[in-house]
């Protein structure tokens, strides 16, 4: 009989500790970009938005403002930037898109079960 090695019960401490990260992207076109992995607030912010006004604002240079920061966390960009975002090379927005849709969760669920068959 093999014994199964006990996870840890993690409590309201253990969460409390937890902190976001920043991490870097690499754009060869112009150099490193930091995107910050999302609190719940923040997430939760974005998903707000998205449901607004999604139609209006885009999603790419959303997610863009909503990640892009520098090495502390501080987001550079905010809501009233979207349209000078929209404006930037649409491979570069895609790039960091791309990156935090990863590093946050952000594909729609189903998505990742098509791809698969």
């Amino acid at each position: 009989m093999t014994q199964k090695a006990s996870k840890k019960v993690l409590s309201k401490a253990d969460f409390i500790k937890l902190k976001t990260t920043v991490k870097p992207l690499d754009i060869p076109e112009l150099g490193e970009v930091f995107i910050k992995e999302m609190t719940a607030a923040e997430r939760e912010g974005l998903e707000h938005l998205m449901q607004k006004e999604v139609e209006t604002k885009g999603v790419r240079a959303t997610i863009f403002v909503y990640s892009v920061c520098d090495a502390d966390g501080v987001l550079e960009f905010n809501d009233d930037d979207i349209e000078l975002v929209k404006s930037f090379p649409a491979a570069i927005v895609s790039k960091v898109y791309d990156f935090s849709s990863k590093l946050n969760a952000l594909q729609p669920e189903g998505k990742e079960d098509a791809a698969k068959n």
